[in-house]
């Protein structure tokens, strides 16, 4: 599934909710499809997904920070809407990142970018902050806290955007 195509997902699910800035709220995205998200420490993962007989449910790592728990909703978000599956499944999302992700696992991080960080959101968001055309480290911040996520996502995001 190329990138082009998980953004447009993502844009779906924005409108379909009527979300027209950010933060993106994910948890109420997760209620709109009757997921339910259940918290607890953990210190071998972020999160989780399981499905079963039509019943969904994210764990998060709830000693991890909110903008690092709002990415792992996001994340397992994306399987969720990118890798349907009928039979109970389980996606383990682990602290570890120098580890080479399979297929899915980029996916899911380029859908969590795309949900979190929508473009067209940003795109607008930059023309109002950017006085000279070139993003600061302030813009940056900025960005990280209105959407509610790290600034290396942000930054990693803001690169990625550029490149495509």
């Amino acid at each position: 599934m190329f990138q082009k195509k998980i953004e447009v997902i993502a844009e779906d699910i924005l409108a379909s909710q009527n979300i027209q800035e950010g933060p993106v709220p994910v948890e109420l995205i997760a209620g709109q499809n009757n997921i339910q998200i259940s918290r607890a420490p953990n210190k071998d993962f972020s999160g989780l997904l399981i499905r079963k007989e039509g019943n969904s449910l994210i764990g998060v790592n709830n000693s991890e920070s909110p903008k690092r728990q709002r990415f792992t909703i996001a994340h397992e978000l994306g399987h969720y809407f990118l890798h349907p599956s009928k039979s109970a499944f389980v996606d383990y999302r682990d602290n570890q990142k120098n580890i080479k992700r399979g297929i899915k696992e980029i996916q899911a991080n380029m859908f969590a970018a795309a949900l979190l960080m929508p473009k067209a959101f940003l795109e607008k968001d930059y023309k109002e902050i950017s006085k000279t055309g070139l993003l600061e480290e302030e813009d940056l911040k900025f960005l990280a806290d209105k959407y509610q996520v790290s600034e290396d996502a942000m930054k990693i995001r803001l690169i990625n955007l550029q490149s495509s």
